[in-house]
């Protein structure tokens, strides 16, 4: 797929040697409406050529990023943002719009910071497979 056909799409970035990341991902591949997000680790052409796009945003191997298709967003917005694409009582959690950004966002960081302390074993979803862009 090029950049240009991959700029319409739905696509989380996040760290891919992070195993509370990859938990959030079979969270999302659980949960999501339909099979229309792709996902890409941080580490990947792929995701320095999107985000190379935006250089309002400094690329952050702590930080995760949603694109919509048309806007990227990146930490408590990122995940915000991608709560519509999932199905279930996950709509509980878009109570977190009620919560000033710099809040949320700090609570992000905290947790960004302790993430490999949380969880220890990484472990990929094979699910992934056709849906992870790699290159």
């Amino acid at each position: 797929m090029g950049s240009e056909m991959l700029s319409k799409q739905a696509i989380l970035f996040y760290d891919g040697d992070c195993a509370l990341c990859n938990r959030v991902v079979t969270f999302i591949l659980n949960h999501e409406k339909d099979s229309k997000i792709l996902f890409s680790a941080l580490d990947t052409a792929v995701a320095n050529d999107l985000l190379g796009k935006h250089p309002s945003y400094k690329k952050e191997e702590d930080t995760v990023y949603f694109s919509d298709g048309y806007q990227l967003y990146s930490k408590s917005t990122a995940v915000l943002k991608l709560l519509p694409f999932l199905k279930g009582y996950v709509f509980v959690l878009r109570l977190g719009w009620l919560f000033p950004k710099g809040v949320r966002d700090k609570i992000y960081d905290e947790v960004a910071k302790r993430r490999q302390r949380i969880f220890k074993e990484c472990i990929v979803d094979v699910r992934l497979a056709g849906r992870l862009l790699q290159s």
